[in-house]
């Protein structure tokens, strides 16, 4: 009897704790992110996601895939509330490029990377 008395509400405490962390903490969620380049600069496209906190505000980085592969722009370019973004870099002797969405975390949720399909400038 005394064991119950003492380590119940400890017992208590745990449960209380454990239940408090939301059912969706660690969630995963998948990205993907278009490129357009037809007409050269500003190339532009999308990423998206079946989870809103994985659209905006999204970091984007055009690669160089051809001759060398190599990032073409580090600038901060990030994605709108709709998950749009823009380049208007020129690319100096690239021939041709993909876009990459770097994983994130957001409201909780692991936003993964995600790479466009390669395009031909």
């Amino acid at each position: 009897m005394r064991w119950t008395v003492r380590f119940a509400p400890v017992a208590v405490a745990i449960f209380a704790v454990a239940s408090a962390v939301p059912a969706d903490a660690g969630q995963s969620a998948s990205s993907r992110v278009t490129l357009k380049v037809k007409g050269g600069p500003p190339f532009h496209g999308r990423v998206i996601s079946k989870q809103a906190a994985c659209v905006s505000n999204r970091k984007v980085l055009l690669i160089e895939v051809a001759p060398e592969h190599a990032p073409i722009d580090y600038a901060d370019n990030r994605t709108n509330g709709k998950g749009k973004w823009v380049f208007s870099s020129q690319l100096q002797g690239a021939t041709m490029v993909q876009a990459k969405v770097g994983q994130s975390k957001s409201s909780g949720v692991t936003c993964r990377a995600a790479f466009s399909p390669a395009k031909a400038l």
